[in-house]
């Protein structure tokens, strides 16, 4: 995808995470790896690209978004990685429901406003799901931490 590295900071391997709306797949894709798509006349799909970033302990990592929605990213409105080479990863998202990324690990420890919370982790796929409540004010930023 042409466009991704535009979107991606400079220290970026290449690689990226696919998810499916659909089918609620997550797909590894390695730099310069491409994945055939066939669909039938009618049918359509939505997938949600994102550039996957190394941190320094080696766990490879992509906020995906709020992954029922068709413009999942959309939700994502800021993302940071921990200073000086910490294992955490910030994320601000607008919106409720339930919010999709990709982790090489399981993650130790999710925050949403500094409140922990439950999550799960699907092993095969990589996939952190957590679930955001309805907030309270309208616009409102959820402020997401994972520990890595």
């Amino acid at each position: 995808i042409d466009y991704l590295s535009t979107v991606a900071d400079d220290k970026w391997t290449g690689d990226a995470v696919i998810f499916s709306h659909l089918s609620g797949e997550v797909v590894y894709l390695p730099k310069d790896v491409s994945i055939p798509i066939t669909m039938k006349s009618r049918e359509y799909e939505v997938f949600t690209v994102v550039p996957v970033k190394e941190l320094p302990n080696g766990v490879k990592f992509a906020p995906i978004g709020l992954i029922k929605m068709l413009n999942s990213g959309g939700a994502v409105k800021e993302f940071s990685y921990g200073p000086n080479g910490s294992a955490n990863v910030s994320v601000k998202v607008r919106g409720c429901g339930l919010f999709g990324a990709y982790s090489s690990t399981r993650p130790k420890l999710i925050t949403v406003d500094s409140k922990e919370v439950d999550f799960s982790y699907e092993e095969e796929s990589g996939l952190v799901i957590i679930d955001l409540r309805v907030p309270e004010k309208e616009l409102y930023q959820w402020n997401i931490s994972i520990d890595i």
